[in-house]
């Protein structure tokens, strides 16, 4: 007997997949023996296309039609109806759907798998319609006309369970998603090309199915949250945004558009995300936020949606360890439209309207306080401002959240602004009035806590001494570390 002369028993269960039923029976054709259909209630004339089908196809099996509300176990009673047809060397395709498409030769894939493996996994490219799709192509519904113009697709791949070897331990429950044991799984997944998403008229018929299902107590589709069939739509932009954070380092690495490079680096990547990459932990840190604490890539997406319009909109995080232990983290948000800093406030006397923007920083600064936040980096290059006066606060990490801020500790929160005198005592008089504190004592306290030039040295002196401590890999200083006088927590993002 060849190494491919086994048996493959599929098992289909359908309903209302009139479009795409014909194309997918004829492609699973190829490498099953058997494929059973169940038919769910379709009403689109889908049971009607497999009989037809079964005809000039032995393979296709139109075994129940079921008229009951969905269940997982319709699965489980085929296999127990045919399951004395197969043998150890055999094979279930415990699952196919009517809008899979297995890529390549599968019964050479599986004469591949060690008998020491039971089940096989596969490896979905998920396809999706854009709304640019929808005004560029007038869909028919049918799946053999409309599939050249299908060409999006999510950038991960899922994985789930498709292939188990026969066995005569096997035992399948009607409330048994899978057959059990299912033994051990082959490391490489068989490769297909999924559909779910094919045509408006495909789409809707599919959102009204489910949620009619999720009515009858169903509970496979929880995950199917849209309010209409239109929801499960995207954007090309958006698309290519997911496809960005699914390969985040590498596009990170690739663009040269550093907006900001120290410690920590922020760049602006295509569509307008902002990202900012932490530098990387010390081993001691390393096994911190690895294993017992958040990262600041975390913190920082956690804390933005904390703030809501405080902060530009978070989009992403991403955390990569090895053998437990952080190495890089990720925090990806929105490119702010606000296009001042206070430290240009602080820097530049004469800039327009200057008493006007520090009273409202001022301003704000108390809404954070009396909400029981501070900013523990409130230094100028992580407020930003408009004309308008709209503000905005970024590098988000140091953020602490339900705290009872006094007028000390509210004054010494702008220590890090460096400001003249003069400009010290406006704030401090404009955040005493919000707060109902004398303003000639909070002024005073600003000018008294406010970051002086012994400060900038202490902190040059400490950043020089780090910096003959630090080697490079090569046994060389790094000479990539900021040289520049900065203030800390300087970064745009």
């Amino acid at each position: 007997m060849g190494a491919t002369e086994f048996k493959i028993y599929s098992l289909l269960l359908v309903k209302d997949e009139a479009d795409v039923i014909t194309a997918s029976l004829s492609d699973a054709c190829r490498w099953s023996d058997k494929i059973i259909v169940i038919d769910n209630g379709s009403t689109d004339g889908t049971w009607e296309k497999v009989q037809a089908l079964a005809l000039t196809h032995p393979q296709v099996v139109p075994w129940l039609r079921y008229d009951g509300p969905f269940h997982i176990g319709l699965r489980a009673r085929a296999f127990r109806a045919f399951r004395h047809e197969l043998t150890c060397r055999d094979w279930w395709c415990v699952r196919l759907d009517a809008d899979e498409f297995f890529t390549g030769d599968v019964r050479a894939f599986l004469a591949s798998v060690p008998l020491a493996c039971q089940t096989v996994k596969k490896s979905s490219r998920d396809y999706v319609l854009t709304f640019e799709d929808l005004q560029e192509h007038n869909f028919s519904g049918s799946f053999e006309a409309d599939r050249p113009f299908i060409r999006s697709f999510l950038p991960l791949r899922r994985q789930e369970r498709r292939f188990m070897r026969h066995s005569p331990l096997l035992v399948w429950k009607e409330t048994w998603r899978y057959p059990h044991p299912w033994g051990r799984v082959y490391a490489k997944p068989v490769e297909v090309e999924h559909f779910q998403y094919r045509s408006p008229q495909q789409m809707e018929r599919r959102f009204l199915t489910r949620q009619k299902a999720k009515s009858d107590g169903c509970g496979s589709f929880k995950h199917e949250q849209g309010a209409s069939w239109r929801d499960y739509l995207v954007s090309r932009a958006e698309l290519q945004q997911k496809h960005t954070i699914a390969h985040l380092p590498e596009a990170f690495a690739g663009s040269e558009n550093i907006m900001h490079k120290g410690r920590n680096t922020v760049k602006l990547l295509e569509g307008g995300l902002v990202v900012k990459r932490f530098a990387r932990p010390s081993l001691i840190n390393s096994l911190i936020y690895g294993l017992f604490r958040k990262s600041k890539a975390e913190r920082s997406f956690i804390y933005a949606r904390r703030l809501g319009a405080a902060s530009p909109e978070p989009v992403a995080w991403l955390d990569i360890k090895r053998g437990g232990l952080l190495t890089d983290s990720y925090y990806v948000s929105r490119l702010s439209s606000l296009p001042y800093t206070a430290m240009q406030l602080a820097k530049d006397p004469a800039f327009p309207d200057r008493d006007r923007h520090l009273r409202a920083i001022a301003r704000f600064t108390v809404r954070l306080h009396e909400q029981g936040i501070m900013h523990r980096d409130y230094s100028g290059g992580n407020i930003l401002f408009d004309d308008d006066d709209n503000i905005q606060i970024v590098d988000l990490n140091r953020l602490v959240f339900n705290v009872r801020v006094s007028l000390e500790r509210g004054c010494r929160n702008f220590e890090r602004l460096d400001l003249d005198p003069a400009a010290c005592t406006l704030l401090g008089e404009e955040y005493a009035r919000a707060r109902g504190f004398d303003p000639q004592l909070c002024a005073a306290l600003v000018r008294r806590f406010r970051w002086t030039p012994w400060h900038v040295r202490r902190r040059n002196f400490l950043c020089a001494l780090g910096c003959l401590c630090r080697r490079s890999a090569d046994g060389q200083p790094t000479a990539d570390r900021e040289k520049t006088e900065r203030r800390p927590g300087d970064d745009r993002h």
